[in-house]
C-alpha cells in the first residue's frame, strides 16, 4: 500500500514549485532584457564604427587633396602668384583639419571598441542568466514530480538546483555594466 503525505506537505511542495516558477518568470524576464541590452549595445557599437570609418575616409580624402595641391605647388605648373596663393592656403586648410577629423575618427573607433566590450559583458550576463532560467526550470519539474507521485527523493535535488540557479541568477544580474 502506498504511504500517502500529509496535505500540508503537499502544500509545502505546491508553494516550493509556484516559488520556482516565479524564479523561472524572473530569470526568463531578465535574460530576455539582457539580450535586448546586449543587442542594443552591438548596433551602437556597429553604428559608431561606421561614422568611425567615415571619418577615416574623409582624413584619407583630406590627405589626399592637401597632396594633391602640394604636388600641383612643387610642379610650379601655376604661374599666378594669386592662385599659388589660394591653392597653399587650401592645402594648410585640408591638412590642419585632417588631423581634427583623424582624432575624431580615433574617438569614434575607441567609443565603438567600448560599446562592443559592453554587448559582450551584457551577454555573459544573459547567458548566465539564461543557465539560471534553465537550473529553476529542471527544478519545476522535480519538485511537481515529488508533489503529483508523492514522493519526496526529488525534493532535495530540485532545493539544491533551485539554490545553485540563484547563485547562479546572482552573478548574472552583477556581470552586466
Amino acid at each position: 500500500m502506498h504511504e500517502r503525505e500529509p496535505a500540508s506537505g503537499n502544500k509545502l511542495l505546491s508553494a516550493a514549485a509556484a516559488i520556482i516558477a516565479v524564479l523561472a518568470a524572473l530569470g526568463t524576464l531578465f535574460a530576455h532584457h539582457r539580450s535586448i541590452l546586449a543587442l542594443a549595445a552591438k548596433n551602437k557599437a556597429i553604428l559608431t564604427q561606421t561614422r568611425a570609418t567615415d571619418l577615416y575616409t574623409a582624413y584619407e580624402s583630406k590627405q589626399v587633396r592637401y597632396n594633391f595641391y602640394r604636388v600641383l605647388l612643387a610642379s610650379q605648373l601655376v604661374r599666378n602668384a594669386n592662385v599659388n596663393k589660394q591653392l597653399k592656403v587650401a592645402a594648410d586648410h585640408e591638412n590642419a583639419s585632417a588631423a581634427a577629423t583623424l582624432e575624431k575618427a580615433r574617438g569614434f573607433e575607441n567609443e565603438a571598441q567600448r560599446d562592443d566590450e559592453r554587448s559582450e559583458a551584457i551577454l555573459r550576463s544573459y547567458e548566465f542568466l539564461q543557465f539560471a532560467t534553465t537550473l529553476f526550470e529542471v527544478s519545476i519539474v522535480l519538485v511537481s514530480i515529488s508533489a503529483l507521485a508523492g514522493a519526496r527523493v526529488f525534493v532535495p535535488l530540485g532545493c539544491t538546483l533551485s539554490g545553485v540557479g540563484i547563485v547562479v541568477f546572482v552573478i548574472g544580474l552583477l556581470r552586466a555594466p
